[in-house]
């Protein structure tokens, strides 16, 4: 898999002409267990992550002081490596993160935390699922309506109360929380990660998480994890599991060259992607489910 070193900003929607040739039919939404490997958590730290997936090898590791950072991705197998930096300075109370490539700064992201203090997380986490608890909107999407079951690209969904966030309908097909498997729709693929896989993925940065998402979704892990950053804003990536402590992620089947800002260049990526409640970018004008 190839890894390119890139971090950027979020990326808006933007509509454009849907291309649907070469796409399932919208009939075919048997559930297909992915042949994926499954997240290994080789060191899990308060300085130091280290997770495996399949042949990447993700490390992050912190000072003590959690003001710095450096997040290293490299292919086992093709010797492809790529690095990025993180540097953390508190002012008036808010946290500041600048992000850098190759020595040159490319992102930075404005939080109310420290981003790679894994205390901070774990108080953020325990925030929400007390905000949960007693009924109260906090930073994790939960809607006070009754459940409701429609259809969203073809395939069976469902949102409202105790749902946390739109996602297919699990009461409608096959799949197990304990698998890797995915949906065909018209024009998305929507994937779902085992909830093992989803529980480690939920205690990181969302710049790891993001970095180990894209391990499966084809996305260079820098530069998903650079936007899943800035989308998630306040939020860590504990928000990105459901009710059941899954994670889905969504992608187009074609990709497309995406202008990125900041680092000015075009990158062949799906035509969307979306994590969670988070649309990174949609460039065939779906919108949200």
């Amino acid at each position: 898999m190839a890894i390119v070193m890139l971090a950027t900003l979020f990326v808006p929607a933007v509509s454009a002409k849907t291309d649907v040739s070469n796409v399932p039919t919208a009939d075919k939404k048997q559930v297909v267990v992915e042949n994926l490997p499954e997240i290994e958590a080789i060191e899990m730290t308060d300085t130091l992550n280290v997770i495996k997936v399949g042949d990447i090898v993700i490390r992050f590791e912190s000072n003590p002081e959690h003001t710095e950072a450096v997040m290293s991705i490299e292919n086992t197998t093709t010797g492809e490596k790529a690095i990025v930096n993180y540097d953390v300075e508190k002012k008036e109370g808010k946290f500041k993160t600048k992000v850098y490539v190759d020595g040159k700064a490319v992102n930075t992201l404005d939080t109310d935390y420290n981003p790679l203090d894994p205390s901070a997380t774990k108080k953020i986490l325990s925030d929400n699922s007390k905000a949960i608890a007693n009924g109260i909107d906090g930073q994790v999407t939960t809607s006070k309506a009754s459940p409701t079951k429609y259809k969203w690209d073809g395939v069976n969904f469902i949102k409202g109360s105790g749902i946390k966030y739109p996602h297919p309908d699990y009461d409608k097909y096959s799949g197990e929380v304990w698998d890797t498997w995915s949906i065909s729709g018209t024009q998305l693929k929507h994937c779902h990660i085992s909830d093992d896989s989803s529980a480690t993925i939920s205690k990181m940065t969302p710049a790891l998480a993001g970095a180990a998402i894209g391990a499966w979704g084809g996305i260079p892990g820098a530069l998903l994890g650079a936007i899943l950053a800035e989308a998630m804003g306040n939020s860590v990536s504990g928000v990105l599991v459901d009710e059941e402590g899954c994670i889905w992620y969504w992608k187009s089947y074609k990709g497309a060259y995406i202008l990125l800002p900041v680092v000015l260049i075009f990158k062949n990526v799906p035509k969307y992607f979306r994590v969670a409640n988070y649309e990174l970018w949609d460039k065939i004008g779906i919108s949200n489910p």
